[in-house]
């Protein structure tokens, strides 16, 4: 689902943070590429999930989103 160099379209997930909603909505609107597959970073407050480090389609966007707020809407490879 999130393999590296796959393009998504992605939504909030019920329950996602303000950030995540954030993120979707101003950097999102043509979709990400995956940069690296889901895995756990060492960042405070990490909450112990695996996270998604993505890049807006404009480029203009590179973060880390946790894989538990968030859903593809479209994947393509």
């Amino acid at each position: 689902m999130f393999d590296a160099g796959s393009t998504v379209m992605l939504k909030a997930a019920s329950g996602a943070s303000q950030r995540t909603r954030n993120r979707i909505r101003e950097r999102g609107a043509d979709g990400f590429t995956v940069e690296r597959a889901p895995q756990p970073i060492a960042a405070p407050n990490n909450r112990g999930v695996n996270w998604v480090l993505l890049m807006s389609l404009d480029g203009k966007w590179s973060g880390w989103l946790p894989v538990d707020e968030i859903e593809v809407v479209n994947e393509s490879r």
